[in-house]
């Protein structure tokens, strides 16, 4: 059962760029819960879950995948379903967005996460020196508190001009 849960459901099994799969996954819920609530609270809440358990299922058998497979294997893909997560926990003011704003503000999240974990700035490249599931995991989770911190920015000065705040 766990590989599953590593895997977010099969996404890290997909060929070429499985942690872009297991970010997609993550950033397809965000949005369907965003559109479907609505709800700033609802949508912070789930992605909240989704990044503890992200966190929980990298950590608690990780290790064994990389026993198997050696280090950062690329079918666990919930190391990206936690920091994709990060990248979105936030209360954004989605009640004030239509269905096109909330899917660009996901492009731009998914994107960015995308990004970071790809070009590794410091210090996502030291923590995934880290020996273990922990290693596979702590990039993942800097890639997307940076994420969220230029979605920030970018929000705040107005820059994604089509998004009340």
């Amino acid at each position: 059962m766990y590989r599953i849960w590593l895997s977010v459901f099969g996404a890290g099994y997909l060929p070429l760029m499985p942690g872009t799969w297991g970010s997609a996954v993550v950033a397809g819920v965000f949005l369907l819960v965003a559109i479907l609530s609505g709800s700033p609270i609802v949508a912070a809440a789930v992605m909240l879950v989704v990044a503890v358990h992200g966190f929980i299922v990298t950590v608690a058998y990780g290790d064994r995948f990389i026993k198997k497979y050696g280090p950062d294997p690329g079918q666990i893909v919930s190391d990206e379903q936690c920091g994709q997560a990060v990248t979105f926990l936030w209360l954004w003011p989605i009640a004030a967005w239509g269905a096109k704003e909330i899917i660009i503000f996901t492009l731009a999240g998914f994107l960015l996460f995308r990004v970071f974990d790809i070009i590794k700035p410091p210090p996502v490249r030291q923590l995934e020196k880290i020996p273990g599931a922990w290693g596979v995991l702590l990039d993942d989770v800097m890639a997307g508190i940076y994420a969220q911190i230029i979605l920030q920015i970018v929000w705040r000065l107005g820059w994604l001009g089509f998004l009340p705040g």
